[in-house]
């Protein structure tokens, strides 16, 4: 860190704990903020400096209608607190939503990709704005009493200032895990998110579908740390039989979950969003991730979602994986909506398969519907290498 930051990150943490611990919990009615110098103010703070960072990041996703499409949602399950709110839609691959004390709202990718409706965004901002809503960042802040603890939180906000985005990204987003709510908090996230999604009409099983494939692919980590979605909840069984106890203790529960509007408003993101999924290298995860969209995506999905599975096979490259992918490119060519590149993969299978003629006219197809691609040239060698047609 540089000396500067380090001195502000020093200076924050000290002013914090000067003033932290016996000041009264607010009121934190909609549309009201912190008193000057308080300690919630010196939080405020730290995190509004990060957000004028991130508010630059070339991650930010800046599509007017996709950002106002998640805005709603937010602001359906946060209420009164919609005015309170920010929401930042940012292009990382992997499932995360977090919410900062000053009310700035972090959406990744990775988790517009998992849902598959908006009963079950709903779900997941509404338990962030939970969070807001019962001020547990301040909460979890003053029960930090050392300076040293303090002082590691300020210098990773710190760090944001004129770091690196990925690396002032990792500090918003994963600001919840240092201050690492207890479970009780956690569970009350929940509960007011949960009553907000059946307030709105949601169904109330959005939650437990969403979870238990999370819990699925959290399953398929079989070494390193917890993903961020985990890393500071109950445990995931615990947390799945109380979802789905409270799902079940509705009375004429709503079945509302708006997916088709959901996809409309993600489909155009499909197709980069698998491509960001696969290149993260977690193949077993993302195996199973599009393995599972693909069971549940209506027909004109398919050939994007096939030609994905078939490229996670190709790059983690374990034994079987070349003839599963092969297979898969193959059906994909066939089905809607298969992306160009499927025709280029399809035809260098069957190159090194040895059916010559079929790798031909599939890698004629690709450079005829991809004429300015970047890989022309590269292709056109390996085609001219398969000689002409006798």
């Amino acid at each position: 860190m540089k000396p500067q930051l380090l001195a502000l990150a020093a200076g924050l943490a000290l002013i914090l704990a000067a003033c932290a611990s016996q000041a009264p919990i607010r009121d934190n009615a909609p549309g009201t903020a912190p008193a000057a110098g308080s300690d919630e103010a010196e939080l405020w703070y730290a995190m509004e400096r990060a957000e004028t960072e991130l508010q630059r990041s070339p991650l930010r996703v800046r599509d007017p209608a996709l950002n106002e499409y998640v805005r709603k949602i937010a602001c359906e399950v946060s209420g009164e607190h919609c005015k309170d709110l920010r929401v930042y839609v940012m292009d990382v691959a992997q499932f995360n939503a977090s919410m900062a004390p000053n009310g700035m709202m972090l959406v990744w990718t990775g988790a517009l990709l998992r849902a598959r409706d908006e009963a079950e965004l709903a779900f997941v901002l509404g338990h962030e704005a939970g969070h807001y809503q019962a001020l547990h960042s301040l909460r979890q802040w003053r029960r930090i009493k050392d300076t040293t603890a303090a002082l590691s939180v300020f210098q990773v906000l710190a760090y944001g200032a004129g770091a690196p985005t990925t690396a002032m990204l990792g500090s918003l987003a994963g600001y919840a895990t240092l201050f690492k709510f207890t479970r009780d908090q956690e569970r009350e996230a929940d509960r007011l998110g949960f009553q907000a999604l059946v307030a709105h009409g949601y169904d109330p099983r959005a939650g437990v579908d969403l979870w238990a494939r999370m819990k699925r692919e959290e399953d398929t980590r079989r070494y390193g740390k917890p993903s961020a979605a985990f890393s500071t909840h109950p445990a995931t069984a615990e947390r799945l039989a109380d979802i789905a106890a409270a799902a079940a203790a509705v009375p004429d529960p709503p079945h509302e979950r708006r997916r088709d509007a959901y996809r409309a408003a993600t489909r155009p993101y499909l197709e980069h969003w698998l491509d960001a999924e696969v290149a993260r290298r977690e193949y077993a995860a993302s195996l199973l991730v599009i393995g599972e969209l693909l069971k549940d995506s209506p027909a004109q999905d398919r050939g994007v979602l096939t030609f994905y599975l078939g490229e996670a096979h190709r790059r983690r490259n374990a034994d079987g994986d070349r003839a599963a992918a092969a297979r898969l490119y193959a059906q994909a060519v066939a089905l809607p909506g298969t992306p160009t590149a499927t025709w280029r993969e399809h035809g260098f299978a069957l190159r090194d398969a040895g059916k010559t003629d079929d790798a031909r006219t599939a890698l004629q197809r690709y450079l005829s519907e991809a004429p300015q691609a970047e890989d022309r040239a590269f292709v056109q060698r390996e085609l001219d290498k398969l000689g002409a047609r006798p």
